[in-house]
């Protein structure tokens, strides 16, 4: 992995009283800070937040009672009691300022775990999976009566709706690894999804990331829960190497593997479906399906269902209220299908991630797969963009790809997607061009039963729209001839 190291948040942190009755977000627009602001907001703390564009999310935020202002400036911290930040805005001219001014610049995981100070923490973790597994528990908390506080990283529905604040002392909550804030928190159950080597900008070797994940699993409270994925080597590893340290906890399993408590078998996906039988410790066995072909999603449901029994709560029920999940946003979504051609929407950039909706796109399809493929971070390509374009040559039949998203660091190298087209086939399109001339492209293409994926953590989300509308219009095109 690449030395591209851009900062640890944990490392000369501000340890002293946090003070939220007036906190400045930075970066209040990010579906994760949003959240967390909106929370505050319901809590009658007089929230402010800035961000560099204008979005749906801000005016989700105003009505929210939240002040929020497009741009960075230190002017917007004045007043403020702290100010709150995300490893990404480390050097925003807001939090300099309020370095300079002596105001505490706290981390968003700080906040987090001052929020879970009166209440039990669950906390999600992992390289690919946090967003679907935490919106899972949160829908079978809700659905079974549990009322949690949630934070998930992604929004469920519309801008700001992966925030709840609940009547329950339970906050489930997204833990990122990306910059190991993670470590800030104090879970009383932590779930590992899967470990993977990613995010080489704060990683640089493997055993790195390990020791993220094991110093993650030695902050829960004392005889907690840890729930793990049995189908991935370094999840168990760090499992293995946590319960050293901490006989106190309580290891639970989940996966295909024979090992696990919470077992998944007979997997199957066909069109707009995904099932499997879900063995419960006490040997019961339940068929449980949900609406989408992306079988990995069964994997998160499992981590859910395990988090459902370390709370106590009935098996078949926590069972039950997981198959009436609705999906997250950005996550293998369905924006439309028209002209017989479908349109699904992709938060995925790891090679792991695109593989997985690749998989699913190829179960969904009676056509070919076509991608609109966004490289996203500059590290991770340069890191990864050979192998993200071994994936989309070997498991979609054309690709479009756009540049790379995303700001370098100073004194960090640039990269662009040469790498990536590399490994791509003749007729695959570069375009440095925005969603217009690739909806034009596609619309061209594309023909019934064919799936488009638009894929990628940028604003390649907005390009689904702009394919719809030519779609529909080469469709009335066609019918008016």
């Amino acid at each position: 992995m690449t030395d591209t190291i851009t900062g640890n948040p944990t490392i000369e942190a501000y340890h002293g009283p946090i003070d939220l009755s007036r906190p400045h977000f930075v970066g209040v627009g990010g579906c994760a800070m949003s959240g967390l602001a909106r929370l505050l907001a319901e809590l009658d703390h007089h929230v402010t937040g800035s961000d560099l564009h204008e979005s749906a999310t801000l005016a989700a935020l105003r009505t929210a009672d939240v002040r929020v202002q497009v741009g960075h400036d230190p002017a917007h911290i004045e007043g403020a009691s702290c100010v709150v930040y995300t490893t990404v805005a480390q050097n925003s001219p807001e939090v300099r300022a309020a370095r300079t001014a002596g105001i505490p610049v706290v981390h968003r995981a700080q906040v987090v775990e001052k929020l879970a100070a009166n209440r039990r923490l669950v906390a999600v973790s992992g390289s690919h999976g946090k967003s679907t597994t935490t919106a899972m528990i949160a829908h079978i908390l809700r659905t079974l009566g549990q009322d949690p506080t949630y934070l998930v990283g992604a929004d469920l529905t519309g801008p700001g709706s992966g925030a709840h604040l609940g009547r329950s002392r339970l906050l489930v909550a997204e833990a990122d690894e990306s910059d190991r804030s993670f470590h800030f928190l104090t879970p009383s159950i932590a779930v590992i999804t899967n470990v993977t080597d990613d995010h080489p900008e704060n990683f640089v070797t493997h055993a790195d990331v390990m020791r993220a994940y094991v110093g993650f699993g030695g902050r829960i409270a004392p005889y907690g829960y840890l729930i793990v994925n049995a189908d991935c080597v370094g999840a168990t590893v760090a499992a293995s190497a946590v319960a050293a340290e901490r006989p106190d906890l309580t290891v639970l399993r989940y996966g295909r593997d024979r090992t696990a408590d919470v077992r998944l078998l007979d997997v199957h996906a066909e069109g707009w479906s995904a099932s499997a039988t879900v063995r419960l410790p006490n040997d019961v066995e339940i068929r449980l399906t949900l609406p989408t072909p992306a079988a990995h999603h069964l994997d998160d449901m499992a981590a859910a269902v395990t988090c459902g029994l370390a709370l106590g709560l009935h098996g078949a029920k926590v069972a039950g209220a997981a198959c009436t999940f609705g999906g997250v946003r950005r996550r293998f979504e369905h924006i439309d299908t028209r002209a017989g051609v479908t349109v699904i929407d992709s938060y995925a950039d790891h090679p792991h991630e695109i593989a997985a909706d690749l998989d699913a796109a190829r179960t969904l399809a009676r056509g070919r797969v076509l991608v609109v493929f966004q490289p996203s971070g500059h590290a991770r390509v340069l890191a990864f963009g050979e192998r993200i374009g071994r994936v989309l040559a070997d498991k979609a039949d054309h690709v479009l790809l756009l540049d790379v998203h995303g700001t370098v660091p100073d004194g960090r190298p640039k990269a662009d997607s040469t790498a990536i087209m590399a490994r791509l086939r003749d007729g695959d399109y570069c375009l440095p061009l925005g969603p217009d001339h690739a909806a034009r492209v596609v619309a061209r293409m594309a023909g019934r039963g064919d799936v488009v994926l638009t894929m990628g953590t940028g604003d390649v989300t907005g390009y689904g729209a702009a394919i719809l509308d030519r779609l529909t219009t080469r469709s009335e095109a066609v019918l008016s001839a």
